[in-house]
Order: C-alpha cells, then structure tokens, then sequence
C-alpha cells in the first residue's frame, strides 16, 4: 500500500480500471474521518479508509467489481465496525465504491497536484463527485465550501446534499505547509528527513554551499546564501521558520528579522534557556517588544523529550511542527479549493 500524494497521482495516470473507495458518512467511533479516500486497481493500491478487516473486505468487493468487467458507476455499502468485521471500533461507515472513466482520473489526478503545488497557508481542499445518473468531478464554490466545512466539522460525513443534488466530497490531502529551515548541520539535516514523509514544502538555507548535500526534490528545496537573515523576506505569509545555525550570531540575525513579522505561523529556534534569555536580552536592546518577542519558541521540541542526538530533536520537532500545524487548520478550516483542478 502506498500512502503518497505522488502515488495517487501515478496510479490515475496509469492505463488500469481504478476505483475509488471513499467513506461517504460515519456514525459513532470510526478508523477515519468522512472523505477519506483510497484507490484500487486490480494491482495496487494508495492510501486508506481505515485498514483492517473492513478495509481488507473493501478491497475485495473492489477487485471482484473490476475484475467482472460489467458496467459499473456507483454503489454505497454500510459497514457496521463490530463484532462481524472483527473490530472493535463501535461504530459504523458508508463506503461508496465509484469506477473512474478515464476523464475522472485526470481530473482527481489534477487536482490532487494543485493541492501539492498551492503555496503559501496551510489549507484544506476538496474534491466533489456528483451521485446522480451522470458521475463527474468538480469543484465546489466558495459558497458550497463554507455549507461543506459544516457538514465535515459536524461529523455528518461525505455524502450531502448541495444546491438540491446529493454530492460526495472527497478530502483531498491537507496542502503542505512551508517551512524555512535555517541550518544543514546534524539536526537540520535529522528534521528533513524526519519531516520528509509528512505535509511540509521544506526550504533549506544554508551559507555553506558544502552543508547543502542533500537531494533535492519537489518537497525539499535548496538555498545557499551568505546572510540567511536576508531570505526572511522571501517567505510566504502563514509559513513556518526554523533558526538552527552554525552561529549564535547567525540566530540572532535570522530570530529577529523573522520576528518583526507578524504574519508567520511559527518561529522556533534550537536552544536552552540561557540561550533564550540572553536572545530575549538583546531583542529587547534592539526594540523587540513583548509581542514581537512572544511569537518566538526556545527551546524547540515537546517538553518531557530529553535525548539530545539529532534523530530524537528531530522527532519532537516534528510532533511539535504538526500540534502547530493541527491547530492552524482548525483554526482556518476553509480558506481554498482546489480550483480549476477538476472540471464540471
């Protein structure tokens, strides 16, 4: 099973029958959340709705339709999670089963790569299938985008009712947040692979073009330059800043120009408390105030985590990077759609 957004967007691509599997509505305590979705070809299969028995009886009923090769849109099958499917969970999911024309695999494929490439704030995006005699992918407007944050936040599930037709709304993955990370040293090199798997558009600054070894890819970019503090400037509104440099003098420069914004979503610096303080002491020499000083966080990391080897650092900078990054988009649950990626 592969979990990938690059994997969805391979299998869409590929000649296959594929069928989209997506929880349309829950009730009670499910694996997961409604519009979460998976795809199934006769040989592979990306993502989950939940694992287990039922996601195993899922992929059978999947493969059983695709290989009987008949004429095939759309159906909605309960799933009660007890006792019968061998979990425990209590509740139970309506899955629907959708066979994709070859139209509906470009236009999924699409918009999942618009959800990869959007810059800038942490967003969610949708996807929107139409239930009626006629299947197609489109997007939803602002309009319908505020109606589907109600239904999700509420729990109602996927399948719901628009503008007086019943539509089925996929839960694109979450965009990924930007993240400056200042420092290709041990720890700045263990945070990017540690955070490589997970939703962040990493950006790697360095000024020791020899420190910038590792490759790059469409999730981890990049720069050399001679005063990091500089690349401040280039960051995009709601992104994060990671201050993990060869030089305390480095830090300063790079803590202060990212604190005199006030529109990014997180300012975290490696450090102890001593540190902290004498940082705290000069900001405040340079006219920091309280505010601009309270957006920063040192040391970096979830407390109780003490390991001081670079692999443990990076793993508690990561859970902490994703409680920070929960709560923005709890905070902004809607603010973009995945336009012009899928076609009425």
């Amino acid at each position: 099973m592969r979990l990938s957004p690059d994997a969805h967007i391979a299998l869409l691509q590929s000649s296959d029958p594929v069928m989209l599997v997506s929880v349309a509505a829950i009730r009670g305590s499910t694996p997961r959340e409604a519009g979460a979705f998976m795809l199934i070809s006769e040989a592979d299969i990306v993502g989950t709705v939940g694992g287990g028995n039922m996601e195993h009886q899922v992929t059978v009923r999947a493969r059983e339709i695709l290989n009987l090769g008949r004429d095939f849109d759309a159906e909605l099958v309960p799933f009660p999670l007890g006792p019968g499917l061998g979990q425990c969970c209590g509740g139970s999911v309506d899955i629907a089963f959708h066979l994709l024309s070859s139209m509906q695999k470009h236009q999924l494929a699409t918009a999942i790569r618009n959800t990869q490439s959007n810059a800038g704030p942490v967003h969610r995006a949708w996807a929107i299938l139409s239930m009626g005699e006629s299947q197609h992918l489109e997007t939803a407007s602002i309009q319908d985008a505020d109606a589907l944050e109600r239904l999700f936040a509420g729990g109602r599930g996927g399948l719901c009712d628009l503008a007086g037709q019943q539509k089925l709304c996929l839960r694109l993955d979450d965009g990924a947040a930007p993240l400056w990370l200042f420092g290709a040293g041990h720890v700045g090199q263990a945070i990017v692979q540690a955070l490589a798997p997970l939703p962040f558009d990493l950006h790697l600054i360095d000024s020791r073009d020899e420190y910038l070894t590792l490759p790059e890819t469409s999730k981890l970019h990049l720069h050399q330059s001679e005063r990091p503090e500089d690349e401040v400037g280039d960051m995009p509104p709601d992104a994060f800043a990671l201050i993990l440099t060869h030089s305390h003098a480095q830090d300063f420069d790079i803590c202060r120009a990212a604190l005199m914004r006030n529109d990014l979503g997180f300012v975290g610096m490696i450090g102890s408390q001593t540190k902290r303080t004498r940082f705290v002491r000069r900001l405040k020499d340079r006219g920091l105030g309280d505010t601009e000083i309270g957006r920063l966080t040192c040391p970096i990391g979830i407390q109780g985590i003490t390991g001081k080897q670079p692999a443990i650092i990076a793993a508690s900078v990561a859970v902490q990077l994703l409680s920070v990054r929960e709560a923005r988009l709890a905070q902004y649950p809607v603010n973009r759609i995945a336009q012009d990626g899928l076609a009425g």
